[in-house]
């Protein structure tokens, strides 16, 4: 068998530079940003991607300086199941946005793991201060599993965008690579502690959105 062509490792997911061939041209990439029910919640799903316009796109964007985009695959099947990059890479000021897609083949912790790989990567090898992200407000569990590796809620923009005829808000999250790090020293060495999924057993069911929204408005409702 041919040795998975790892970048950055875990015990879930590894992460690689995509391949082509195998993740685009015979894959399923383009499927993920058509599909309606993994597009709810993000930008993408408006207009059908064909196979060879999402080939350009990956392309383009594996060739942008300020972009690191890896495929997201299962260890066990060897599968890709989804794709985490950061973008924005801004050197000078240390940050950069950091997004995520997963396929609907959904695997317990697998979305943590690639998130805390990348993350990880982006402070201790590229030097980074700051990881932001933008998520829309129904995504508040993953919110809530994101603080596991120190990502906090910095922000909310209140009707930001429109989907199946309503508005909805976004989220900004970010993470700055001191808190990341005591986190880190605190769990032995790894960010993710011993077992990823006793760390997501201490996730938050509180949904924070609801309370950051209503926060605001008192903020500056009329006496």
């Amino acid at each position: 068998m041919t040795k998975p062509d790892i970048f950055l490792g875990g015990t879930i997911v590894y992460l690689r530079k995509p391949n082509l061939q195998t993740d685009v041209i015979e894959g399923e990439w383009h499927y993920w940003f058509n599909d309606y029910e993994i597009t709810q919640y993000l930008v993408h799903g408006v207009f059908p991607v064909s196979r060879e316009q999402e080939l350009e796109i990956v392309k383009k964007n594996m060739e942008r300086s300020d972009t690191l985009l890896l495929t997201v695959v299962d260890i066990e099947s060897n599968r890709p199941v989804g794709l985490v990059s950061l973008c924005n890479i801004d050197f000078i000021n240390r940050r950069a946005e950091i997004v995520i897609v997963m396929s609907k083949q959904k695997k317990l912790g697998a979305a943590l793991e690639a998130m805390a790989l990348l993350t990880q990567h982006a402070f201790d090898r590229l030097n980074l201060d700051k990881l932001y992200a933008g998520h829309h407000e129904k995504l508040w569990k993953f919110v809530n599993t994101l603080e596991l590796i120190g990502y906090k809620i910095e922000g909310y923009r209140e009707k930001f965008g429109r989907r199946n005829c309503e508005p909805y808000g976004v989220v900004l999250t970010g993470v700055e690579v001191d808190y990341f790090n005591r986190l880190r020293s605190l769990r032995g060495g790894n960010i993710l502690g011993n077992d990823i999924f006793l760390l997501m057993r201490n996730r938050s069911e509180e949904n924070k959105v609801i309370a950051l929204s209503q926060y605001l408005k008192s903020l500056y409702s009329k006496d």
